[in-house]
């Protein structure tokens, strides 16, 4: 290609740069450098290029771009009778990064699986770390708990002497946090997830740190501790953070009513009713209807309970099936109605 030696050195370092930027989630930089690299690709030699069109499909899959991030993939594999061990890594874990981004979870781990095998061929723990993380958090919307939990501890313990790598760090720990919590270890998960919002002020982390208060906040609720988690979830809401905005605003509103509160509480829940219409999300407005009934219009809250529950089935959202199935079959236990309230018990259990 009639390039020498030093300007292969320059392309080497750009995308290992441009690797950095994108595993440390850092949008404009990572923007920056693809703007210079993509002006030369016709310059680059073929293991330049495999590496090049690898990045590229994490870049637009950070960018939530997955279709331009598939035919990333697609230019890479032109190359495969090229490939190298390492190659081969990163083709598989990007694959998975973009079913992840896709929630096609089952998908993911097959392509993380196949990850798996070249993983002695990679020498930074940087890389390592990254790698457990992902599939933490594969696992973690899996609903297999116990193994996220392993791949989290994996990866917390390649990112904890890395200082540049808090960011993941920081996600590793929120997401152990979570395990803990699901698996009902609350002091673990309250250990974790104060770790993880202790490194996002570190590096002034806003959209982590929103959501590291929201989860905080969530542990609190499951404590019984809504005074404690509503200084949590405040905090999470002054991250002004569209994508878990409905989370933070129902918990916040449940809170304020748990704390006799209603005036706030039906503030708050009025934005966040209004916003599930705006956005079209039907589960959300579901959600926000059955709150509101449970507290302020008790008159049609069996009515409107059943009917939400009805409509999370036919969707298939088992988790909402088992939350709100669990409380309507106790209220029916407190009542006597025990016919109802074994409906609802095996319900909650499916």
């Amino acid at each position: 290609m009639g390039r020498n030696a030093s300007e292969h050195l320059d392309i080497a370092g750009y995308l290992e740069n441009w690797s950095v930027s994108i595993r440390l989630d850092k949008k404009e930089a990572a923007t920056n450098i693809y703007e210079d690299l993509k002006k030369h690709t016709d310059e680059y030699d073929t293991d330049s290029l495999i590496r090049y069109f690898l990045s590229e499909s994490r870049y637009h899959a950070m960018h939530n771009n997955l279709l331009e991030s598939k035919r990333s993939l697609a230019k890479a594999k032109q190359y495969e009778e090229h490939f190298t061990e390492l190659n081969k890594y990163h083709y598989y874990f990007a694959e998975g990064i973009t079913y992840y981004y896709e929630k096609q979870h089952q998908d993911a781990l097959r392509c993380l699986e196949q990850a798996e095998k070249y993983l002695v061929h990679l020498s930074e723990k940087a890389e390592i770390g990254e790698f457990h993380l992902i599939k933490a958090m594969v696992y973690y919307f899996l609903d297999i708990t116990t193994l996220s939990a392993v791949h989290a501890e994996r990866a917390v313990d390649a990112f904890k002497s890395i200082k540049a790598m808090n960011f993941l760090l920081a996600r590793t720990e929120l997401v152990q946090g979570m395990n803990y919590m699901d698996l009902l270890n609350y002091e673990m998960s309250e250990e974790y997830l104060h770790r993880a919002l202790a490194t996002c002020k570190k590096i002034e982390n806003k959209s982590l740190q929103a959501s590291t208060n929201l989860n905080l906040g969530l542990l609190y609720v499951k404590r019984e501790l809504p005074g404690t988690a509503i200084r949590y979830l405040e905090a999470a809401l002054e991250g002004k953070q569209e994508r878990i905005e409905l989370k933070i605003l129902y918990l916040l509103a449940d809170s304020y009513w748990k704390t006799n509160q209603s005036s706030k509480a039906m503030e708050v829940y009025t934005e966040g009713f209004q916003k599930s219409i705006d956005r079209d999300d039907i589960t959300k407005k579901w959600e926000f209807a059955m709150l509101h009934k449970k507290y302020e219009d008790q008159n049609n809250f069996e009515s409107v309970w059943q009917e939400g529950i009805e409509y999370f089935r036919r969707i298939n959202d088992v988790y909402n099936v088992r939350l709100f199935s669990r409380e309507l079959a106790e209220y029916y236990t407190v009542t006597k109605d025990y016919e109802l309230a074994t409906k609802y018990y095996l319900l909650a259990l499916i």
